[in-house]
């Protein structure tokens, strides 16, 4: 796969749960469907040089059919990434209290 940035990590996850995982150095990235685990810890390590990837586990999300007033809406499969660090904590990521 291409390794440019913007093609294998997407966006960030920010929900009550990865907001949760972040108080124990654990992020949560959404990424492209076709990303290996070796492509998401490259560019992780090119957009924070200074971390160290400790475990990265990947998840498949299953898209699910919607019902709309013109039919139904086809489902879109993601994928995301849960990466756990060492060092210092992620700057863009809210804090928990």
């Amino acid at each position: 796969m291409n390794q440019n940035i913007s093609n294998v990590i997407l966006k960030p996850v920010i929900t009550e749960k990865s907001t949760a995982l972040s108080k124990h150095n654990k992020y949560t990235f959404l990424i492209a469907r076709g990303a290996t685990k070796d492509d998401v810890k490259s560019v992780f390590k090119e957009i924070f040089p200074d971390r160290k990837v400790l475990d990265i586990q990947t998840l498949k999300i299953k898209g699910h059919k919607k019902r709309t007033k013109g039919g139904y809406k086809l489902p879109v499969d993601k994928k995301k990434v849960i990466i756990t660090i060492s060092g210092a904590k992620l700057e863009f990521f809210p804090e928990v209290s």
